[in-house]
């Protein structure tokens, strides 16, 4: 039944399908490690990086594929399977995914949801306008994928500068809620249709619900994305509020530092000058005393000097001190005065890996540590940050999921924009995070 005419618009709803996918990929797969290799790599790593390229576009094309074959199984057969296989090639994508599976279980449920209801609305609008037949020929499939080509590449568009404008980012509750909703709905459309073969009569009212449970799944996605991107909005005037405050502080302490620097130096000098005239009149006694109190306005000096750099050792002060007694603190900070990384983007990168290490070892009784690696290495600076932490399996509140992470994902966006590196480590109850940046 598959003539010329349906096999070429089949090969075209391919290619739509292709551009659509590879559209997903951009969202959620780390498309910077399919880069190829350069020259100064080995031939092993070189074939391996052609070969994940490879593997990427192979993919993408063999959901093409599958896609197609769903849509071409559902206009024969009226037969909704196939869309089980689809399913499975997609999540097997999670092993590429960027940061959760929860988008990409979102974006996975919205496009077969989609498909499903696009086909199935097309299907029923054009018999009920009479344009098709039922009892279907070749002319009648192949106008059928013809509306349903122009829908995808409609719904394409709007879903683009939707994003564009809007941005579509969605999290553990928002990615799960849009996921369940869609196929929820699309089970709901299926058995919906079904009656408008049963019950001839009652075909525009089904159409008619039909047409509103589709208006309902983009309403519901539409709301809860907007309902997300609030709350990251305002989970990022917090955050941004209090890293304001955490620079406050931090520039208090350098400028305290300093004022408290000079007090010394002013009062060293004076002492220096008193020496001097004591030991001209070769009084050792007073030269002691003098000495004494020389030394006694050094340890006046408040704070702990971790390394020579003012920012990173004052983001260190204020950071640490709040750890508990029973924590146990090892910082090996070696970097010069002078880097490249701006004072702000520090602030995010240390403070909050710092603060989800000490959130970490708060738990713990007894045992708890927080070791800390900081230095200069070929131009890069290297954050080693290590703690161990207890299993938590308490239930939390909603918001909990919502917030959780968001402090990681900026520390993410910032090493990316020095073109830096980002490595997790996760062992039995240890946690290592490493930047290079």
């Amino acid at each position: 039944m598959l003539d010329n005419h349906m096999f070429l618009l089949c090969m075209l709803a391919g290619i739509i399908d292709y551009i659509i996918y590879i559209g997903y990929q951009k969202n959620y797969i780390y498309v910077e490690h399919l880069k190829p290799a350069d020259s100064s790599y080995g031939l092993n790593v070189r074939l391996l990086s052609y070969f994940k390229i490879a593997v990427y576009y192979v993919y993408n094309i063999l959901l093409a594929a599958v896609d197609i074959l769903c849509m071409y199984s559902f206009l024969i057969n009226n037969s909704y399977t196939m869309y089980i296989l689809l399913l499975v090639i997609m999540l097997a994508g999670f092993k590429y995914s960027a940061f959760d599976v929860y988008t990409v279980t979102a974006s996975t449920a919205y496009h077969i949801s989609m498909s499903v209801t696009v086909n199935i609305l097309v299907r029923l609008i054009l018999e009920n306008c009479s344009l098709t037949r039922i009892e279907k020929y070749s002319s009648d499939i192949s106008r059928e994928i013809s509306c349903i080509i122009m829908v995808r590449i409609l719904i394409v568009i709007l879903v683009d500068v939707y994003d564009k404008y809007i941005g579509i980012k969605l999290g553990r509750l928002a990615g799960t809620a849009i996921a369940v909703t869609s196929l929820g709905i699309t089970v709901a459309c299926i058995m919906v249709s079904k009656m408008a073969y049963k019950y001839v009569d009652t075909r525009p009212i089904v159409l008619a619900v039909l047409i509103i449970l589709w208006c309902i799944t983009n309403i519901i996605a539409m709301l809860i994305n907007m309902i997300e991107q609030n709350s990251r909005h305002s989970y990022e005037i917090i955050m941004l509020e209090r890293e304001r405050q955490t620079n406050r502080e931090i520039y208090d302490n350098i400028k305290s530092g300093q004022e408290e620097l000079r007090d010394i130096r002013h009062d060293i000098k004076n002492r220096l000058s008193s020496l001097r005239s004591v030991i001209v009149q070769n009084d050792s006694s007073a030269a002691l005393d003098y000495l004494d109190g020389m030394i006694g306005s050094v340890d006046m000096v408040k704070g702990k000097i971790y390394c020579n750099n003012l920012v990173i050792n004052n983001i260190l002060t204020y950071k640490l001190s709040g750890v508990a007694d029973n924590i146990s603190v090892e910082c090996e900070a070696e970097v010069p005065e002078q880097i490249s990384v701006d004072m702000g983007d520090l602030g995010v990168i240390i403070g909050n890996l710092l603060d989800n290490s000490i959130k970490a070892v708060n738990n713990i009784n007894t045992g708890g540590y927080i070791h800390i690696i900081i230095t200069e290495s070929i131009g890069k600076l290297i954050i080693i940050i290590e703690n161990n932490y207890l299993k938590d399996t308490e239930k939390k509140p909603a918001i909990y999921y919502i917030d959780h992470g968001r402090g990681i994902n900026n520390v993410r966006r910032i090493v990316k924009k020095y073109g830096g590196s980002y490595k997790e480590n996760v062992s039995e109850n240890v946690y290592q995070t490493k930047i290079s940046i």
